[in-house]
């Protein structure tokens, strides 16, 4: 769908791993050429640990690909195999002449035979097992005893063990002591950093047949590694729907608001938005009711007064609730002005959200509150490609009635410093500025008396 868009000639980030686009950095690379030594000097048993997502398959698939024809590989993908299936399953891979109900002892005789045979034909077999912090204490220790098959001068069967970190708890266990002491080589696959992120990210569009300058910006490769947490798979997940939401933009580059959205829609805010809890709602709109730090609210404009409540205006005892009906009664004129109609809206439904975010960014206060130079505003190209992000409220400062222009909501300093600096340049030209939305609640509530007084006065 993007792939023209972006001058790509494949999806770059697929899910399924494919080695002609193995990355190897993160020790990846140092890790695969020590796993090689290992397995063609006879160096027996292997673990390879890592989170989800960090790499483990995509590594047992190079090792396939990258070791000699010399090397038979029996790969096993469950291993949730008891003790006799999980010889069943080797002599399955291997190819050995099936037996009629073979006991325990004739399948382990008829393996050391056809290792014996390998052995002297200079071949050698090595056995993956993934997942294998899920295989049973029995599995494991016969998995202990195959490693025990060997000659004078070498092992008959290598085992290379590729696992989450749970396995090093189960190793520890007193039962199958032996078979750690058994483990010469420990790899553990870590999580890429923030560096690494963008390394890989390049890397993968490169190979994907992107040409350009930067497709990521920096705050959004930023982004992408604290959203993923370094997770390679995660990563993939987000960077495609980061692309997706350049693409639907109609931008050229991919910038933080669009691995900011991608994780929003990972986090599935439509769960989010059908509970929203009622105190929470009230704050955040009464919060957002003080752009500016001591800023007096607009009392709801005159074109539309006649669509609030006549119960809550006349009892004026919930000054919250008051300000919510001013906060979402504001409508632009009819007609002529679309871009700021689906921005008030979306703000209306922006503040019906619970406060999930610490910081929003303050872009721009207009002059004054006409809707016609708000709309010219929005249109202007240095918006674009953040128009989806960017709400209106309006408020009285200095004695007169101005929109204030706010651009989206970040848990962290951390991402909101990241979102400031990825803006467009010419969204950058008004100076924007960080705001609390903790110190705009406080102020409100500190306010809320004296304003109360003067409105039931």
């Amino acid at each position: 769908m993007y792939q023209r868009h972006f001058g790509l000639t494949a999806a770059p980030f697929r899910i399924t791993p494919d080695t002609r686009r193995f990355f190897g950095g993160g020790k990846r690379a140092e890790i695969l050429e020590t796993l090689k030594y290992a397995i063609m000097n006879g160096e027996g048993m292997v673990k390879v640990t890592g989170e989800v997502g960090t790499g483990k398959t995509m590594l047992c698939r190079m090792l396939q690909d990258q070791l000699p024809d010399s090397v038979e590989i029996v790969y096993l993908a469950n291993p949730r195999l008891s003790r006799d299936e999980i010889l069943a399953a080797i002599a399955l891979e291997l190819r050995l002449p099936s037996l009629q109900n073979p006991s325990h002892l004739l399948l382990q005789h008829q393996l050391q035979n056809y290792l014996l045979d390998a052995h002297g034909a200079g071949r050698r077999i090595v056995v993956f097992i993934e997942e294998a912090q899920r295989m049973p204490l029995e599995t494991l220790e016969e998995i202990r005893l195959l490693s025990n098959l060997e000659t004078r001068e070498a092992k008959l069967l290598q085992l290379v063990l590729f696992a989450q970190p749970e396995i090093n708890q189960l190793l520890d266990r007193y039962e199958i002591r032996q078979l750690r002491d058994r483990i010469s080589h420990n790899f553990h696959l870590s999580p890429l950093s923030a560096a690494e992120v963008q390394n890989y990210v390049r890397f993968r569009l490169h190979s994907a047949g992107y040409r350009g300058d930067e497709l990521f910006t920096r705050a959004a490769c930023r982004q992408l590694a604290l959203s993923c947490n370094g997770l390679i798979r995660r990563m993939h997940v987000l960077a495609e729907k980061a692309l997706l939401a350049a693409f639907s933009a109609g931008s050229r580059r991919v910038r933080w608001i669009h691995v900011w959205r991608a994780r929003a829609d990972d986090r599935a805010p439509a769960s989010r938005l059908q509970f929203p809890p009622k105190g929470l709602l009230a704050g955040l709109v009464a919060g957002f009711a003080l752009i500016m730090i001591g800023a007096r609210v607009l009392p709801v404009a005159p074109e539309t007064a006649h669509e609030s409540d006549p119960a809550a205006v006349s009892s004026n005892q919930n000054l919250t609730a008051t300000l919510r009906a001013a906060a979402l009664k504001l409508r632009p004129a009819a007609g002529g002005m679309p871009l700021v109609s689906r921005r008030l809206q979306a703000s209306r439904e922006w503040l019906q959200q619970p406060a999930d975010g610490q910081l929003t960014i303050q872009l721009l206060l207009t002059e004054n509150d006409d809707l016609q130079e708000l709309e010219k505003l929005l249109s202007n190209q240095a918006y674009n490609e953040i128009l989806a992000e960017l709400y209106l409220y309006r408020s009285e400062v200095a004695g007169r009635q101005r929109w204030n222009l706010l651009y989206g909501e970040f848990d962290s300093k951390t991402e909101a410093l990241a979102a400031l600096a990825d803006l467009p340049a010419g969204a950058r030209s008004h100076q924007p500025f960080l705001r609390s939305l903790a110190a705009l609640r406080t102020a409100q509530q500190a306010s809320a008396p004296a304003m109360h007084k003067d409105e039931q006065g």
